[in-house]
């Protein structure tokens, strides 16, 4: 069996949780998933650790997750009688500008709204203040789109993820061209969850020390331990991305860990998704199909939300 890319489950929210916290509530329940029972004695142990140093220590204990299997196997990842989550929200703005997200699972504040198609007279009705999706679908969008000058329009939020097109800066320079205005990359989890994101620098991806821990094969090849994602419990996941990772202080200020020059791993393809689902879009497509024959979605519950 396959996991859809950065599908929506159902759930309460709750407000963002401290890191070790998130931590502990991770490996619990990766110790009642199938995959992990040989392992419990190390989680065990793991749960113990009480710096990020200690964590990616502990860690080194645990096993490496391919690709391929995970998506083959993806119910021994899955913690036992488990229901409805609890999930955390996951904004893609801080503050309270107007978003349109052409996608179909972040809740992300009072002025946003979801969009399950890249319908660009409907955006244009909306007139977003920023406009979220995943790279194929600002594609689209710059292609259908007569984005004028005023437009209210101040910022795009190109969304990346494990298995997804990525942002390369020819693709950045098209959409440039057609907005007019600063891209941002944020790279995502399969829940939607922040993994690391790009600054005002636009230098690298500063990780999301609260959110994942992210190490890095001998090869390049980056692995991801996500500790939102409670759905399905997958620590060191290889994730056929090829990054460097700079550890010193960015032109922001901030000392995150950064991404740099983060690429698909050369001569590999692409894991695909279940069903055939190439990309986020046609996620997005999908599960509009299925949850409302309309384009647009109406606004998201007011909730209170942290910002990144």
């Amino acid at each position: 069996m396959r996991i859809p890319f950065w599908s929506r489950f159902a759930g309460r929210s709750r407000p963002a949780l401290h890191t070790g916290e998130r931590w502990r509530n991770l490996l619990r329940a990766a110790g009642s998933a199938p995959f992990y029972a040989p392992h419990t004695k190390a989680l065990r142990e793991a749960a113990r650790a009480s710096t990020e140093e200690d964590r990616r220590q502990a860690l080194l204990g645990l096993p490496e997750v391919e690709l391929d299997y995970f998506f083959q196997h993806s119910r021994h990842f899955m913690p036992a009688g488990q229901t409805a989550p609890t999930r955390e929200l996951h904004p893609l703005w801080p503050g309270e500008s107007r978003v349109a997200a052409v996608s179909p699972w972040f809740q992300t504040g009072p002025r946003a709204r979801l969009f399950l198609h890249p319908d660009a007279a409907a955006l244009s009705r909306f007139a977003p203040e920023v406009i979220a999706a995943p790279v194929d679908t600002l594609l689209a969008l710059a292609a259908r789109g007569d984005w004028s000058a005023d437009s209210p329009l101040f910022a795009l939020v190109a969304l990346t993820g494990i298995g997804t097109p990525l942002l390369t800066p020819s693709l950045r320079d098209s959409l440039w061209q057609a907005f007019g205005v600063p891209i941002y990359v944020q790279f995502r989890g399969f829940q939607g969850e922040w993994l690391a994101g790009e600054c005002e620098a636009h230098h690298g991806l500063h990780g999301h020390a609260d959110g994942a821990l992210i190490e890095r094969r001998a090869s390049g090849e980056l692995m991801v331990t996500s500790l939102s994602n409670l759905r399905h419990t997958v620590l060191r996941l290889a994730t056929r991305l090829h990054a460097w990772l700079d550890m010193r202080e960015c032109g922001c200020g901030r000392t995150a860990t950064r991404l740099m020059h983060l690429q698909h791993l050369p001569n590999a393809a692409m894991a695909s998704a279940p069903t055939g689902l190439a990309s986020l879009s046609a996620l997005a497509a999908a599960a509009g199909a299925s949850r409302s024959p309309h384009a647009a979605a109406p606004p998201v519950a007011r909730e209170h939300e942290p910002s990144y």
